[in-house]
């Protein structure tokens, strides 16, 4: 009954406190709960090393997010990544990928990385 009524106060409160951010880690931790309670009730099966296979999966989500969409990440998380790459992230050439992904160079358009030209050919776009 007490959840009952915090979670009634809790869906309230984020009329007037609208975070996108505590609505997801809210609805992850009812899913978990949810979860185990249904491998208590013999109605979910465990899954060993769930937790390994779900981080690589968000993970794996991010960094592509990271590589082809960086303009959709949020600035904080953007330079966290930075940050820890040194940088390298910036450092992609996705003037390459943009025939392929939408906007994929928005945000660093005019980046171009000085290739060694005795291994390639690739040359900067003059548009």
């Amino acid at each position: 009954m007490h959840g009952l009524v915090a979670g009634f106060v809790a869906g309230w409160s984020m009329m007037f406190y609208k975070s996108s951010t505590i609505a997801i880690y809210s609805a992850l931790r009812v899913a978990e709960m949810l979860y185990f309670k249904g491998i208590e009730l013999g109605r979910l099966p465990y899954i060993r090393c769930a937790d390994i296979i779900l981080y690589s999966i968000s993970t794996s989500i991010v960094f592509h997010a990271a590589v082809l969409e960086p303009h959709n990440l949020r600035p904080a998380y953007w330079n966290f990544l930075l940050r820890v790459t040194g940088n390298r992230f910036a450092e992609m050439n996705r003037k390459l990928l943009d025939p392929w992904v939408h906007n994929c160079s928005h945000i660093n358009p005019n980046f171009w990385p000085n290739y060694d030209m005795r291994f390639t050919k690739l040359v900067k776009p003059t548009s």
